[in-house]
Formats: structure tokens, C-alpha cells, sequence
């Protein structure tokens, strides 16, 4: 079997040349560095759910959050606003207090309060 040299170099040639643009091709952007800050300063664990307005396919929970832990939950992109669902881990996880924000241009802190019979989920700012 014959090699021919030249076809094999130019292979090479044009797969360095693919190789070296998906290098300097640019990262995609998954979201935005506006964000939901939540910190629990209830006696439950805590469960929070997001429903982002617009973007479909995005919604996701921060589950069975303990006691003194914060956290956050960064906007999408292409969401325009979002509702946050509150819920405990000893209450079969239904919804127990609600909130909603509309503007996704800027951050939002909250604090979880009470007991587990009566969890609340309040603004504080940031």
C-alpha cells in the first residue's frame, strides 16, 4: 500500500487549522451575573424552587438546605423574571410561601424566617 504524502500532510494541515479555531473560538454564555441570594435563617430545612419567566427548560430546586447556609441562584440569560417557591423537606415538599421578582437586571437577597409549620421567605436586599 502506497502512501501518498501530500494528501496525508494536507489532512494534518487542515485539522491543525480546525483544531486552532475551536481554541480561540469564544466560551458560550450560559446566563447572566445578576442573581437570587438566599439564606436560611429558619428552624426547618429549606427548599427553594425557581420558575424562570421565559426560559423554558431552565427551572431547577436547591434542596434540603440546612440551617445557617446560603445560597444562589443565578438568572438566565434569556429569563425576564422568576418565581421562587418555598417549601420544607418535612412537608412532602409542597409550596408554603411564594415570591416573584420582574427584574432580572439587577440582585436579589432574601431570608428564610420562622418554623416549620409557618416558613417565611423575605426580601432583606443586598
Amino acid at each position: 500500500m502506497q502512501v501518498n504524502h501530500r494528501a496525508v500532510f494536507g489532512l494534518l494541515a487542515v485539522g491543525a487549522a480546525c483544531f486552532s479555531t475551536v481554541l480561540s473560538a469564544p466560551a458560550a454564555y450560559a446566563g447572566s451575573d445578576n442573581y437570587i441570594q438566599i439564606t436560611n435563617s429558619g428552624a426547618f430545612l429549606a427548599n427553594t424552587c425557581y420558575k424562570w419567566r421565559d426560559a423554558e427548560g431552565k427551572n431547577y430546586c436547591h434542596k434540603v438546605r440546612p440551617v445557617g447556609d446560603t445560597w444562589r441562584a443565578y438568572f438566565p440569560a434569556e429569563a425576564t423574571g422568576a418565581k421562587i417557591d418555598l417549601s420544607t423537606s418535612i412537608v412532602d415538599y409542597a409550596t408554603v410561601d411564594t415570591t416573584s421578582v420582574s427584574d432580572t437586571n439587577r440582585n436579589y437577597c432574601y431570608t428564610l424566617t420562622g418554623a416549620v409549620d409557618r416558613p417565611k421567605i423575605e426580601e432583606t436586599g443586598c
